[in-house]
């Protein structure tokens, strides 16, 4: 489920199906600015403001804001008790503004046997100045988003730009969004339900950015052995293969038995990067929400 609201100004908030978990995403244009989230709950309860973020031209952080009851860990709000609606506090007008949710137990969109591929440019998350990096696969991701959409970002710049001071990464799913929202695009995080979910979107031109993690042999033709958390390009599906652009692979374009990649992205969580021109933003809402009931702002 994604609630996807479009210019909210500085303050929103946001009806979700209850979850115990949830990411914030946002675009602004604006070069510095901060962010709060205040949960309400199941219960009833509804907690202080708690620091989200805060970013400016040299410095991007996570503050990790919690109370007894929920806690911001980096990227992903989580609370011991429901939450049935996020209320987000900015310093800045913010351009849009989303809250994911995990689809409901049990959720599937119908399959779908066949995406035609897209054609995305290929992006390698090795560089030539730092040829061990290992940790630049979401940058590489965004920079193959954004180049399908007709902006030439480069690795190097989008991994700096969504370095987190925190924890010293450049995974931060928020910020790797958010960068790309900063460039006239409307970016956001996702929780998705299966590769049957990521064809909706490449049916409308659409490629998606997934967050996988396998170990062994979970994943055949992986270009690591292992890893706790991968972001790949889906460009096509198949009845048996998946063509992907992963950033790790030494070609690049490359295919994943269908199978293991929708067991592996759905086991991680299903997280997508989803990103489109500002003028799609409700049918990006729409694919996101394929299934589920629409958004709620008051």
């Amino acid at each position: 489920m994604l609630h996807l609201i479009e210019r909210p100004g500085t303050h929103a908030l946001v009806r979700v199906a209850p979850s115990t978990r949830a990411v914030v995403s946002w675009n602004a244009a604006a070069p510095s600015g901060r962010l709060a989230l205040i949960a309400h709950r199941a219960d009833g309860t509804v907690s202080n403001a708690l620091p989200y973020v805060h970013w400016a031209p040299s410095m991007r952080r996570s503050l990790d804001g919690a109370d007894a009851v929920t806690r911001i860990a980096i990227d992903i709000v989580r609370s011991d008790v429901a939450l049935t609606a996020i209320e987000i506090e900015s310093s800045v007008a913010l351009d849009a503004v989303a809250v994911t949710v995990p689809p409901a137990a049990g959720t599937r969109v119908p399959r779908v046997e066949r995406a035609a591929p897209l054609e995305v440019p290929e992006v390698s998350q090795y560089l030539a100045a730092f040829p061990r990096e290992r940790g630049w696969c979401s940058a590489a991701s965004l920079a193959m988003l954004m180049r399908a959409q007709g902006i030439n970002a480069s690795v190097n710049d989008i991994a700096d730009g969504a370095f987190d001071s925190s924890y010293r990464g450049h995974g931060n799913w928020a910020f790797n969004t958010a960068y790309a929202g900063a460039h006239g695009l409307r970016a956001v995080v996702a929780y998705l339900s299966g590769l049957d979910h990521v064809a909706a979107f490449l049916a409308a031109g659409l490629p998606v950015a997934i967050s996988i993690s396998w170990h062994g042999d979970q994943l055949p033709g992986a270009p690591l052995e292992h890893s706790d958390g991968h972001l790949i390009v889906v460009c096509g599906i198949g009845r048996a293969w998946v063509e992907v652009n992963d950033p790790a692979a030494p070609a690049i374009a490359t295919r994943y038995p269908r199978a293991a990649l929708d067991r592996v992205f759905r086991e991680h969580g299903g997280v997508a990067y989803l990103v489109a021109p500002a003028a799609r933003s409700a049918e990006l809402a729409a694919l996101a929400n394929a299934g589920g009931p629409a958004a709620q702002r008051t």
